[in-house]
Formats: C-alpha cells, sequence, structure tokens
C-alpha cells in the first residue's frame, strides 16, 4: 500500500499527478486501489536563491531499489522542471500498519 504525501506541491498538481496512477501500478508493481495520494497543503521554504522544493514522503511496503529509482523518476519527471528541485523520502511500513484491523505486510 504505497502512501504518497506531497509538500511544496499545489493541490492541482496531485490531482493531476493522481490521474497518473495506472502509470504507477506497473513501475512499482502495486494495485491501483492500494496507491493513495495526500496533498499535506505545506509549504516548503528554503534559503533566498534556492530552487523552489517539492519534497514527497513515500510510505510502502519494502520493495526493490528498481522501484525507488523508478518512482523517483516518475515523480522529478512530473514535478521537476523550471528550477523545481524535486526530494522524495521511503519508510519501510512493514508490519507497522493496519486496514481495517488486518496488519499489513
Amino acid at each position: 500500500m504505497p502512501i504518497l504525501k506531497f509538500n511544496g506541491a499545489s493541490e492541482e498538481q496531485v490531482k493531476q499527478y493522481a490521474k497518473k496512477i495506472d502509470e504507477l501500478v506497473d513501475l512499482i508493481v502495486a494495485k491501483p486501489e492500494a496507491i493513495l495520494m495526500i496533498n499535506n497543503n505545506n509549504n516548503v521554504y528554503v534559503a533566498e536563491n534556492t530552487n523552489k522544493r517539492v519534497y514527497v514522503e513515500v510510505d510502502w511496503l519494502a520493495r526493490p531499489e528498481e522501484a525507488r529509482i523508478a518512482l523517483v523518476k516518475h515523480l522529478t519527471d512530473f514535478f521537476g522542471g523550471d528550477g523545481i528541485t524535486v526530494s522524495v523520502k521511503f519508510t519501510e511500513i512493514n508490519k507497522n500498519l493496519y486496514v481495517n484491523n488486518n496488519r499489513m505486510g
């Protein structure tokens, strides 16, 4: 169950990215209904004359490095450009997530 949490991105950007769930299914091997996207509505503040930042937190069950690299590229291709820096942090939630009373992982 990948959960992508976006900081520094607009609600509209996250909505547009959510339309790409079918692309993510193949990249990270997940069911489309298991992928959640959350717009944290947080601004990201950086030093003056520094690129704008989009910071994405990904909580998921352990996946191979290739899946991480593919997701980072997908996120950077969508949110990056025009001087925007995209950072992605992964957290493995193996056996630490419960859905409807069932432990995942």
